[in-house]
């Protein structure tokens, strides 16, 4: 699908420095007077933030592998055809803390799920829809966890142990050397100001090239 809006995907570990970077490239589009729309996932509606709720529940840490998968397709289902369609139809730049690629590597390269079904529910879900840009905030699990001030007892993903978390950067890593066209790299151990430095040179050349291509067709 072709929209004139652009979608904007900010990816990573736990404590990587999304929802930060995420926020520092809003007050950015908001001083250009830029028109924008932010979210996350899972979360978004109501109805998404329900079952991110769900989602992170302790008491649910033993859901089922395929529970899960289906859990975060159903909350995307929502946020997609909801917010984030209608946003790229007004020619919003749309910005995700996180979105299907989150589910790949958690649910496929952590879990342990046959990554080509996670794969074509991602696609169900989203509508086909691709991101322009991915920002993948690289770190290693054992630093994040550091930096954030430890493991959240009540929180059943990061309770998921390090061997997981280890995963989860390994699937990014591989996601980020299949897609090197969409996913900028980012060292995310290096200063806020530097990281998001490279934050904004990627957001700018996608940009531009998106605004360039609208005005040729």
């Amino acid at each position: 699908m072709n929209y004139s809006g652009m979608l904007v995907t900010f990816e990573g570990g736990e404590g990587a420095g999304k929802s930060t970077h995420a926020e520092l490239l809003k007050n950015y589009l908001a001083q250009k007077g830029l028109s924008f729309f932010a979210t996350r996932e899972p979360g978004g509606t109501d109805f998404s933030e329900a079952v991110r709720a769900l989602t992170k529940d302790i008491r649910f840490a033993d859901k089922s592998k395929i529970s899960e998968l289906f859990l975060f397709e159903a909350a995307r289902a929502d946020i997609v055809e909801k917010r984030v369609i209608p946003a790229l139809k007004e020619g919003k730049i749309v910005i995700m803390d996180r979105f299907y690629d989150s589910t790949t590597v958690y649910q496929s390269f952590g879990r342990g799920v046959n990554r080509a079904d996670v794969e074509r529910f991602n696609m169900v879900a989203a509508q086909g829809l691709v991101p322009d840009l991915t920002i993948y905030l690289r770190v290693q699990p054992k630093e994040a966890f550091e930096r954030k001030g430890g493991v959240d007892a009540n929180d059943a993903i990061e309770q998921s142990g390090m061997d997981f978390h280890e995963r989860v950067r390994k699937g990014f890593d591989t996601l980020a050397k299949e897609n090197p066209d969409r996913f900028l790299v980012v060292d995310a151990s290096q200063p806020i100001a530097k990281v998001f430095e490279q934050v904004i040179g990627a957001f700018e050349s996608k940009y531009n090239a998106k605004q360039s291509s609208l005005q040729k067709e």
